[in-house]
């Protein structure tokens, strides 16, 4: 098997275990009961986790006015 096909061939593969985990991953663990966070964003100035944007952008505008989510 030439490089070429075995690099195409793993690039392939690592599409579909990507495509698994973004699109089906979440249906499975609904299924079983477990959420899944769409992301995880922290404050940079104090560290405080957010599990949604909005949360984010939120806890920036009550608990450090001026800041930027950038």
């Amino acid at each position: 098997m030439s490089l070429a096909v075995r690099g195409t061939a793993r690039k392939t593969w690592r599409r579909l275990v990507q495509t698994y985990t973004v699109l089906c991953a979440r249906d499975d663990g609904a299924k079983h009961g477990v959420s899944i966070p769409d992301g995880i964003w922290a404050c940079v100035r104090c560290h405080q986790p957010h599990l949604e944007l909005s949360a984010l952008h939120h806890h920036l505008r009550t608990e450090h006015p001026g800041a930027t989510a950038g």
